[in-house]
């Protein structure tokens, strides 16, 4: 099958996932470029937060050539695994935030922002759920 037929043949699940995954890319650039600064003093496994997000961005990738009947699940899965992992790095940031310290460090609002953003992405891939990711109904799986 060439390029012009296969992405001619993805369904509205299917793009809904896509445009997903590029914002993990996004996200991904984002907090590589600042999570040394963003969150508490603690954390030296930053980085992880973006490793995440391109595994998500990678699942997609694959997603497009190898079609699977219930790819926005795996994605849901991906994401969720993301939002854990963000909630991990970012709660002394939540608790100095409330608790009205800067103990720990971080800057709040992106760490929120991190986790929003997340959350956005786990909701658009529930979303997806509902549709179907190609027109034909043709799946590998």
């Amino acid at each position: 099958m060439n390029p012009k037929e296969l992405i001619k043949n993805k369904g509205l699940g299917y793009w809904i996932c896509a445009g997903a995954s590029v914002v993990a890319l996004i996200m991904a650039i984002v907090v590589f470029a600042t999570w040394s600064n963003v969150l508490p003093n603690r954390v030296t496994d930053g980085y992880v937060i973006g490793i995440v997000f391109l595994v998500a961005f990678v699942v997609q990738a694959v997603v497009t050539f190898f079609p699977v009947r219930f790819a926005a699940v795996v994605s849901v899965g991906v994401y969720g695994i993301t939002f854990g992992v963000i909630l991990l790095r970012i709660a002394e940031a939540i608790a100095d935030y409330f608790n009205k310290v800067a103990y720990q460090g971080g800057n709040f609002v992106v760490c929120i922002l991190y986790a929003v953003v997340c959350l956005v992405l786990i909701l658009s891939s529930v979303a997806a759920c509902f549709f179907s990711q190609t027109k034909d109904e043709k799946y590998l799986i």
